[in-house]
Parts: structure tokens; C-alpha cells; sequence
């Protein structure tokens, strides 16, 4: 026995010929309208017309049954059932004719499902519909929550922001202390191990009163090993509550480049050997000593021959002065290169012939070391 809450059970749709009512095999003549007649043409349709049709229409109803859609198919389908004489034109009006039925059909079909449906709900049902309530009600709640705790965190962050631009904010007031950013920047970095401990770094301005209210005393003590970090760093610079009310000290940009230099190593003189970089001549001999070698030696080669003869006579006698006179000669030569010879006492240490860095210096547009591009120190 069936459930009496049980729904009625559809019947399968009908056949799409019984739709749009056409049976090509039974009635084999065209399914045109004759104006003239006021009648369906008799003219008969061909053999092989009527077979497409057939596949057509059993197709059709295939596609109708699994819910597709046959627009398409009803107008392949009326070219096949029109004569073709007469009534060839009228495919068009044919296939809207049949989607206006099929439409009809379906929309009564459930129309008819709907009230034959039971109006009471089974507890699944209503199980579901409550479920769906809760779900939305949560989801709800939750969307709620995610708004709050984004504000909160927009909160927060201007917060942050906001205390960050306080505290890089430099304070100066009498009577407390007194907070200076020193940054420097260079195109260099240092790694992290080689940077200095924050108490090295950390200069303490002190300004007392001393004979006369308007001098203030700034002691700045400097690490024992003066260490240059070409990366950008603060140095703060703080100085304790006085007796007296204190003198507030600005560090200017002089003084920070003075405090740079006084960090920066002094150079020291590279070995002199190798060539000089400006006439690319070797250090160990002057332009000068160039040209006189020049000339000695054109003089030279004419005293060879008497001066062999000479030097074999007189080389036992000058055997014991030879040593002085290597040692004078040394000297000497030693003195001379020291005439001859300047370096780079800014930075690099780099040796010059003197009179090639004074043409340099005359003729460059600003007085810099050619190898370091320092401002050059005589």
C-alpha cells in the first residue's frame, strides 16, 4: 500500500510528433498552408523527406525527455515535411508554430506537477530549511566578527604608525634630554659583526655652565678603535638633567662631517715601486733623470772605446772605494727620490712623480688625487 504522503508519480513526456501533431508516414502530404484554398496543401511530400522527418521527430523527443533543447532541431525539421514547390518558404513560420506547442506542453506539465504535489512537508524538509536558517544566521555572525576584528587592526596600525613618527621625532627642551639623530649615508655596507656596540657609538654632550653663562663644555668620547660603518645609523646623543639650566646643542652638518673625518684612518705611503699613474713612467726614476739618460747616452757611445781601455788599467784601484761609493750613491738616490716623489697623504698613499702632479694639479679642474679623486694634501 502506498504512503499517503507519498508523491503521485509523473507519467514520461509524449512523443514530439503527438506535440506539434504530425506523422509524416501517415499523412505523407505537406504540412503547408494553402491561402489561396484556405486549406493544408495536398501536394505530397518525397520518399526520402518523410524518412528524415521520422529521425527527426524520434530524435526530438529523445532530447525533449532529457531536458535539451530542440529549437534548433524543429527547424532542420520543416524544410522535410513542406513541398517543394510551393510551400518551401513557410519553414520559418512552421518551426515557431511548433516551439509556441512545445512550450505550451511543457509549462502545462508542470503546472500540473505542482498541484499534484502534497502540501505537507515531511520532517526532512523542515530539518533542512532550519539547518539553511542557521547556517545563514552564522554565516552572518561570522562576516560580523571579520569586520570587527579588521577595524581593530586598522586601529592598530595607525596607532603604530602614529607612535613610530613620535619617537624618531627629535625633542628639545630645557631641563631634559636632549635626543640627536647623526645619520650618515654612503654607497657602501658593513656587515652586522663588524659593527660597533651601542656604547661606543653613543656620544654623551654634556653642557654645564662654566665662567660665563653663555659657554657650554661638550665632551665627545670616542671608541678606542675608531671603526667606519658606511651604512646609514642613528646615533643618539643624550645629556643629562644640570644644575643649571642647560644650553641646548644642535649638532650641525659641519660638525658631523668634522666628526667623520676625525673617525677617517690617517693614509699611509705605499711602497714606491711600480709606475707613476699620470706619465705611466717607472717610480724609480724622475723625468728628469729620463732626459739627462737620454743625452748621457748619445755622449756615451763616442768614450766607449777609451773608457774600456781606462777601466782595465784603474779597475784594481777602484776596487776599495767601490763599496763607499755604493753606499754614498745609495744615500744619495734615497734623497733624491724623496725630492722627487709625493704621495697621497688623503687617503690612498699612492706615489706620484712631483713635477707630474703639479702639471696635474695646474691643468685638473679641481685639486683631487688622480687614483683616489680625494681633494689633494701637500
Amino acid at each position: 500500500m502506498p504512503s499517503r504522503h507519498s508523491y503521485v508519480a509523473s507519467s514520461p513526456l509524449a512523443p514530439l510528433s503527438e506535440i506539434i501533431k504530425l506523422e509524416p508516414e501517415k499523412e505523407p502530404w505537406c504540412a503547408g498552408y494553402a491561402p489561396s484554398q484556405g486549406r493544408r496543401c495536398h501536394a505530397r511530400t518525397n520518399a526520402r523527406g518523410r524518412s528524415s522527418a521520422m529521425m527527426l521527430l524520434n530524435e526530438g523527443t529523445k532530447d525533449l525527455r532529457a531536458g535539451r533543447s530542440i529549437d534548433t532541431l524543429l527547424e532542420d525539421l520543416a524544410p522535410h515535411v513542406l513541398c517543394t514547390r510551393f510551400h518551401q518558404s513557410q519553414a520559418s513560420d512552421l518551426s515557431c508554430r511548433w516551439k509556441r506547442q512545445v512550450r505550451t506542453y511543457l509549462d502545462s506539465r508542470v503546472a500540473s506537477t505542482r498541484s499534484a504535489r502534497p502540501m505537507r512537508l515531511s520532517s526532512r524538509s523542515i530539518y533542512r530549511e532550519t539547518a539553511e536558517d542557521d547556517i545563514e544566521e552564522r554565516t552572518a555572525l561570522l562576516y560580523q566578527r571579520l569586520h570587527d576584528i579588521t577595524e581593530e587592526v586598522r586601529r592598530l596600525e595607525v596607532a603604530q604608525y602614529s607612535l613610530s613618527i613620535t619617537a624618531n621625532r627629535p625633542i628639545h627642551r630645557e631641563g631634559r634630554n636632549t635626543s640627536v639623530g647623526v645619520s650618515s649615508s654612503s654607497a657602501g655596507s658593513v656587515s652586522s659583526r663588524n659593527t660597533p656596540p651601542p656604547n661606543l657609538i653613543d656620544r654623551t654632550v654634556r653642557s654645564r655652565s662654566t665662567e660665563s653663562p653663555n659657554q657650554s663644555a661638550i665632551t665627545v668620547p670616542r671608541p678606542a678603535q675608531a671603526q667606519v660603518s658606511h651604512q646609514t645609523r642613528a646615533v643618539s646623543v643624550s645629556s643629562p638633567r644640570p644644575s643649571t639650566p642647560p644650553t641646548v646643542v644642535r649638532v650641525s652638518s659641519s660638525t658631523r662631517n668634522q666628526d667623520s673625518q676625525d673617525v677617517t684612518p690617517q693614509a699611509n705611503r705605499r711602497e714606491v715601486e711600480g709606475e707613476c699613474g699620470i706619465c705611466l713612467c717607472n717610480l724609480q726614476i724622475s723625468q728628469q733623470d729620463v732626459d739627462t739618460d737620454e743625452e748621457e747616452e748619445s755622449e756615451s757611445n763616442d768614450d766607449d772605446d777609451d773608457d774600456d781601455e781606462e777601466e782595465d788599467e784603474e779597475e784594481d784601484d777602484d776596487n776599495d772605494d767601490d763599496d763607499d761609493d755604493e753606499q754614498i750613491e745609495a744615500e744619495d738616490k734615497e734623497e733624491h727620490q724623496d725630492e722627487e716623489l709625493v704621495w697621497c697623504k688623503a687617503r690612498c698613499g699612492v706615489n706620484f712623480h712631483k713635477q707630474c702632479i703639479d702639471r696635474w694639479l695646474e691643468t685638473a679642474l679641481a685639486p683631487t688625487c688622480p687614483a683616489c679623486r680625494s681633494y689633494w694634501k701637500h
